[in-house]
C-alpha cells in the first residue's frame, strides 16, 4: 500500500533547534528506513534543504543494517530505540522513508514521536520511489485516515469491471463529497457514459473541472442539473440516457438541520428515493445501489429515520424485481460537513474546539473506503440487503479533537482549549452498525458484512405514498410519528428512542 508525504507537527520545548549563521532555524532530523527511499530523502535534503535540516542518521528495524554507514550517516536502532535516540540526539523531526509501511507501524512511530514532541514526515507512494521522483516540496499535513489501524479494502477490480464496463451509469448527488468520488472511481472501469446528476450547479462545474468533460478512458461524463424530487424530470432523464445502473448518493445528511425540517427531509430523502426506484423499475434497470448511514440503525434522528425508510424501500423494490442494495456508512473523514473539517477550521482560528460530549463516539471510514465499499457492494447487489464495512472500534470524538490539535502543532487543553457544548438535537452518544434482530453475515469480500434486510411488503410502498399525500397538511410531529410507525410496523424492528446508549 502506498503512503503519502505528510507532516505531523508537535511543539517542542526540550529538543534543540540550531540557528544557522544566516539566522535560519535548523532542525535535527532522523530518517526512519535506511533503504532506497531513505537515501533519496537524504539526497533531496542535501540538495535543497541542507540549510534548514541537519540529518543525524537513520532508524531501521533491520538488525543487519544497525551500525552501518549509509551515504556517510550511521544506521541506529529501530522502533525499540526511537524514543531513547530522539532524546540522546535531541531530534526535532523524524522522516518515515518506507513507502509500503503499514498503518499500524505508522501509528506506533507517531505515538513515540508525539510523546517526545517531535514532528513526523512520510515519503510519497511506492510508485514515486520507483520513478525516483521523491521531492521535499511534496510535504503536507498528516492525513488522519493513515492513523486508522485497518488497511483499506483491496478492490476486486475484475469483478467490478464485469458489471461496470460499457454500461451507462447515473450517479445522483454527483457534486457531493461521496457522489463526486463515485464518479471519479467509475472512470477507472470504462463505463460507456456517466450521467452526473445534482441540483448544485457550482458543484457540478467544479467536478467537471476536476476530471474534464471526458476521461482518458473515453468515458463520456454528462452533467445534469436537476432534482430527484421531480418525478417527471427523472422520467425524462431515463428516457434520454437509458441508464443501466444507478448509484444513489443524493440526500440531505446534516442531522441537526433535518431535526428542524422533517417535512423536507422526508420529501427529499424518502420520496426522492421512491421516485428513482419507481422510474428504475419501469426502465428495467440492471441494479440500484443506495447510500445509507449507521444513523439508520434504531434511528433516533429525523435524518436516520429517512435513511432507514430508504433501506426498506430498496428492499421492497427488490421483491418487485429491481436488483439493488443499500450501503451503510459510518462518519466519512473529510467529507463535506465532516467533524474533522469543522475542528480544523476551529484550530486554524485558535479555538476553542467544540465537542458535544466527552463520551461521544463514532465509527469512521475514509472517503476511499466508502467509495470502495460502494463499488464492491454493487457487484453483488441483488436482493435489497445492507452492506457495511468493518470499521473496527469506534473513536471518541474528544480523542479525535485532541489528535487534530496535536497534529496542528499545539498542546490540547493548553494552547487550544476543548469546549463541551452538550448533545445536539437528534444525536446519540453511540451509534450502531447493525440491528440486533437482523441476521448479519460475512460477505464474500474481506472486511464487508451484510445485514439481511427485511420488509413486510404488503402495502408498505402505498403507506409511504399516503404519508406524502398529506405531507403539507399534517404537522411535523405527526410526520415524525408516521415515520416511526412505518419503520416499526413494516420492518418488525422497533425504533429505539434512547439518546445515550
Amino acid at each position: 500500500m502506498g503512503a503519502y508525504f505528510f507532516i505531523y507537527f508537535i511543539k517542542s520545548s526540550d529538543n534543540v533547534i540550531v540557528q544557522t549563521s544566516g539566522g535560519m532555524l535548523m532542525r535535527r532530523v532522523m530518517i526512519y528506513g535506511a533503504g532506497e527511499a531513505g537515501r533519496m530523502v537524504l539526497a533531496e535534503i542535501r540538495r535543497h534543504r541542507e540549510d534548514e535540516f541537519q540529518v543525524i542518521g537513520f532508524f531501521d528495524d533491520d538488525p543487519s543494517k544497525k551500525g552501518k554507514l549509509i551515504d556517510g550517516l550511521e544506521v541506529f536502532g529501530g522502533m525499540d530505540k526511537i524514543r531513547e535516540l530522539i532524546k540522546r540526539y535531541r531530534i526535532n523531526e523524524v522522516i518515515i522513508s518506507m513507502p509500503s509501511i503499514s498503518k499500524k507501524v505508522i501509528k506506533e512511530i507517531v505515538a513515540h514521536c508525539k510523546a517526545e514532541r517531535v514532528s513526523v514526515l512520510i515519503v510519497p507512494s511506492t510508485m514515486e520511489i520507483i520513478r525516483g521522483t521523491v521531492r521535499y516540496d511534496q510535504i503536507k499535513k498528516l492525513d488522519l485516515s493513515d492513523l486508522l489501524e485497518r488497511e483499506e479494502i483491496n478492490l476486486n477490480k475484475e469483478r467490478i469491471m464485469n458489471y461496470i464496463e460499457g454500461k451507462k451509469i447515473l450517479v445522483t448527488g454527483a457534486a457531493g463529497s461521496i457522489g463526486s468520488e463515485i464518479v471519479k472511481k467509475l472512470l477507472d472501469f470504462n463505463p460507456a457514459e456517466v450521467i452526473a446528476l445534482d441540483i448544485n450547479e457550482s458543484g457540478l462545474f467544479y467536478l467537471l473541472q476536476d476530471i474534464g468533460f471526458n476521461s482518458l478512458s473515453g468515458t463520456k461524463v454528462i452533467p445534469v442539473i436537476g432534482d430527484i424530487k421531480d418525478r417527471v424530470f427523472l422520467e425524462g432523464i431515463f428516457e434520454n440516457y437509458n441508464q443501466d445502473i444507478v448509484f444513489h448518493a443524493a440526500a440531505y445528511k446534516h442531522v441537526p438541520l433535518m431535526e428542524v425540517s422533517p417535512r423536507i427531509a422526508f420529501i427529499n430523502n424518502v420520496i426522492g428515493t421512491l421516485n428513482l426506484l419507481e422510474v428504475s423499475l419501469k426502465a428495467g434497470l440492471e441494479r440500484f445501489i443506495g447510500i445509507s448511514t449507521d444513523k439508520a440503525v434504531y434511528p433516533l434522528s429525523v435524518m436516520g429515520k429517512t435513511k432507514r425508510l430508504t433501506e426498506l424501500l430498496i428492499k421492497a423494490f427488490s421483491k418487485k424485481g429491481l436488483m439493488g442494495c443499500s450501503v451503510r456508512f459510518g462518519n466519512v473523514l473529510g467529507s463535506n460537513g465532516s467533524v474533522v473539517n469543522i475542528f480544523n477550521e476551529q484550530i486554524k482560528h485558535g479555538g476553542p474546539v467544540t465537542v458535544t460530549s466527552p463520551e461521544m463516539e463514532r465509527f469512521f471510514m475514509t472517503v476511499n473506503e466508502a467509495v470502495n465499499l460502494v463499488m464492491e457492494a454493487g457487484s453483488i447487489a441483488e436482493n435489497g440487503d445492507v452492506y457495511v464495512l468493518d470499521m473496527g472500534e469506534p473513536i471518541k470524538i474528544k480523542d479525535l479533537a485532541e489528535t487534530l490539535i496535536a497534529l496542528s502543532g499545539y498542546i490540547p487543553g493548553v494552547d487550544i482549549k476543548l469546549e463541551y457544548t452538550g448533545i445536539r438535537l437528534g444525536e446519540r452518544i453511540k451509534e450502531r452498525l447493525f440491528h440486533e434482530e437482523s441476521p448479519v453475515e460475512k460477505s464474500e469480500f474481506d472486511g464487508i458484512y451484510v445485514e439481511k434486510n427485511s420488509v413486510v411488503e404488503s402495502d408498505f410502498i402505498d403507506k409511504v405514498k399516503m404519508l406524502y399525500d398529506k405531507i403539507y397538511i399534517v404537522n411535523e410531529n405527526e410526520i415524525i410519528n408516521s415515520m416511526n410507525n412505518l419503520i416499526s410496523l413494516y420492518s418488525n424492528i422497533p425504533v429505539k428512542c434512547e439518546v445515550a446508549v
